[in-house]
């Protein structure tokens, strides 16, 4: 009873994360002063329009820049890449990204949590 009772109790949180938005950085490249941060995202509920306050850190822990990275939209179900250029910054230099925030969201996928991770494995991502 309490083990049905307990699985029941998990499909509203787990079903929410399921259709919450999904971002992952994929890639840093370095485009000769700048480097470009390559992510995908992706959520299964959709969302027309997702702007994110993000920090990034150097490698000792000190943030470097406070920004906005737009997403734009993405429609549910489909993977979308999106990238960012930040310039006059080294890609070696950068350690951490913090989705700090939304700063908008628009569309069913918002109310769910942001799951976030990375693929770089020298750059740490939370959200």
């Amino acid at each position: 009873m309490i083990k049905t009772l307990l699985a029941v109790a998990c499909l509203l949180p787990c079903a929410a994360l399921a259709e919450g938005v999904r971002i992952e950085l994929n890639s840093l490249t370095t485009q000769d002063t700048s480097c470009r941060m390559v992510f995908t995202a992706q959520s299964e509920a959709g969302v027309e329009g997702l702007v994110l306050e993000t920090a990034l850190f150097d490698t000792s822990g000190a943030v470097i820049l406070f920004t906005l990275f737009d997403f734009v939209d993405l429609p549910a179900g489909n993977l979308r890449v999106r990238q960012f250029d930040i310039a006059a910054q080294s890609c070696d230099s950068i350690g951490r990204v913090l989705f700090n925030g939304i700063d908008s969201c628009e569309g069913d996928g918002c109310t769910a949590p942001l799951s976030v991770n990375s693929r770089v494995e020298t750059v740490e991502v939370l959200g």
